[in-house]
């Protein structure tokens, strides 16, 4: 993964998310991960490169999550002692309830809290999004635990310049909060609008906040990406790019 932050009107290549996000790891113990366009794949390189700092760190979601292999199904109540014994042999411990066989669901608030009481850190992905590059959160989303040091905004950079109706999740309600129609196309300024309003990822914020924009496999969304960032900083956003190329 290439990652890129943005200071100083320049943009800065940096060698981890943890760097570019400016992530303090013991004061930054629980993160929220929310919106669209990669935040799986944006947990799961965090989680790895805080774990390889020799952290305990925890991989769960409050709502809904792609079962992988390696995730722990746990039921109504969790052995402390044998996720305990987990963290003996490896840093990196992903963990939620069963679904279906293709996702886990979050465990119990108050199963979550004892769990967290054991991590050096808990990376959570706090909502849905089909696998589509931007949204906009419903009413009882996201869901952000109390205990949140750190919300991290995710959005795919290939939403831009493309119809709100085949590229957003709920297009309907992406629609409405920018006052388009679902044919018109994503913008630079409905992406900044999305990204720093108390109404779109900033939902429900009250802690640290930061942007992640995914897909940026180009110079042009390179660029285009710096306008962004420049854009979001007048609200006091910043904003980290990524790509995979």
């Amino acid at each position: 993964m290439k990652i890129y932050s943005y200071k100083d009107d320049q943009i800065i290549k940096n060698n981890s998310l943890i760097e570019a996000l400016e992530i303090d790891i013991p004061k930054d113990k629980v993160i929220t991960i929310v919106g669209a366009g990669g935040k799986t794949s944006t947990i799961f390189k965090l989680g790895e490169e805080i774990s390889n700092l020799n952290k305990k760190t925890l991989i769960t979601t409050t709502t809904h999550m792609a079962l992988e292999d390696d995730f722990i199904l746990v039921d109504n109540e969790v052995d402390l002692k044998t996720i305990e014994d987990i963290f003996k042999t490896r840093n990196l411990v992903k963990i939620g309830k069963k679904e279906s066989d293709y996702k886990i669901k979050g465990l119990d608030f108050d199963i979550l809290e004892k769990v967290i009481s054991i991590c050096d850190n808990v990376l959570i992905e706090g909502d849905g999004s089909k696998r589509l590059p931007l949204k906009v959160p419903r009413e009882n989303e996201p869901v952000i635990i109390k205990n949140t040091n750190l919300v991290i905004g995710i959005i795919g950079i290939d939403c831009l310049d493309k119809k709100i109706k085949n590229i957003c999740h709920r297009p309907e309600s992406v629609a409405n909060f920018l006052g388009k129609s679902i044919e018109q196309n994503i913008e630079c300024g409905d992406i900044v609008k999305i990204a720093t309003s108390k109404k779109g990822l900033k939902k429900d914020v009250s802690c640290k906040y930061k942007v992640v924009i995914n897909k940026v496999d180009s110079e042009k969304y390179l660029g285009i990406c710096k306008k962004i960032a420049a854009l979001c900083q007048n609200f006091d956003v910043d904003v980290v790019f990524t790509s995979y190329k």
